[in-house]
């Protein structure tokens, strides 16, 4: 193991731009009431953690977020893209000596394809913890337990940023040093 402290970070709102997906589906929500839906989604969850497929999803979250059996909907939900905020990847250049960088994301292969196809940086990454390969999900304790798990460490050891108020209580909970974060200027 290197001696390098690992810095864990969340990537929608803290690495990535998690866009307005309101308008990108055209839905009649504001964006705290569509925050709020995708949050406690069922479909969300399970797409997230691995246990249905993107079809399975696009008709459920249809359902969910009150456009039914709307033909055009799967166009809109893929209009909804997530982008690295323009600061990440000079940031994560900057810090992958000093730190062992990894990735813990409750994301889906929709969001995962949007944020990589322009990018390399995340092979600079020693370890992603996405939710739906490893069907861990924040702010589950076993969501963080995987992490300190696998680097062999105290949970004390890995610096933590995340965008939620959840995930962070949750991962102090678990031992971790873990701090609020909004975009890359907050790390």
């Amino acid at each position: 193991m290197s001696d390098r402290p690992v810095l864990l970070l969340d990537l929608g709102g803290v690495l990535a731009d998690l866009g307005d997906p309101v308008t990108a589906m055209q839905l009649e929500f504001t964006h705290d009431e569509f925050w709020k839906t995708w949050i406690a989604s069922p479909a969300v969850r399970d797409l997230e953690t691995g246990v249905i497929d993107e079809a399975t999803f696009i008709l459920r979250i249809a359902h969910e977020l009150g456009a039914g059996d709307d033909p055009e909907f799967a166009s809109r939900l893929h209009r909804w893209r997530l982008q690295l905020f323009p600061e990440s990847e000079p940031f994560l250049k900057a810090v992958s000596s000093e730190w062992r960088l990894a990735l813990l994301s409750n994301t889906n292969a929709i969001h995962w394809r949007q944020v990589t196809d322009s990018t390399d940086i995340f092979d600079a990454f020693d370890m992603l913890f996405l939710s739906y390969e490893t069907g861990q999900y924040k702010p589950s304790p076993e969501a963080y337990e995987q992490v300190v798990q696998h680097y062999g460490c105290a949970a004390r050891e890995v610096r933590f940023f995340d965008d939620s108020a959840a995930n962070i209580e949750a991962a102090r909970a678990v031992g971790l040093d873990a701090h609020l974060c909004r975009g890359v200027p907050a790390l």
